[in-house]
């Protein structure tokens, strides 16, 4: 989920609170910079510590306009795992469609993709 903010409980365990929470992003003009939070809910069949980045990247060019790494620590098979990731500041040259997509590092080198969320970018009409 695309969001404007992440808030953890102070009391309780892998509770978050989501501000701002978006399936599309409107702009009065463009190049339009936004500070977004992505909120995952991450699985692994697999125990361990694994290394990811997300990219969002402008679907009509198939460029990447961010770029963030992160670490995601599974204490068992199969757990699901609420995190959020502040992907900072990110520039929208245009409206269109855009979508986040979510690598993980593979055993031996590569990389796999494990997950891409599609969103829109619209111009405002005043």
């Amino acid at each position: 989920m695309i969001c404007d903010d992440v808030i953890a409980s102070l009391t309780e365990d892998g509770v978050f609170t989501l501000e701002g929470v978006r399936q599309h992003l409107e702009a009065a003009s463009f190049p339009r910079r936004v500070p977004l939070n992505l909120f995952l809910l991450l699985s692994n069949p697999r125990r361990g510590r694994y290394a990811g980045k997300i990219l969002l990247v402008n679907e009509r060019n198939d460029r990447p306009i961010r770029y963030v790494k992160f670490f995601a620590t599974f204490h068992e098979g199969n757990e699901l795992l609420p995190m959020y990731v502040g992907i900072g500041d990110c520039v929208f040259p245009e409206a269109g469609q855009y979508s986040f997509e979510v690598y993980f590092s593979a055993r031996g080198g590569g990389e796999a993709l494990k997950g891409e969320h599609p969103f829109r970018v619209v111009s405002h009409e005043e």
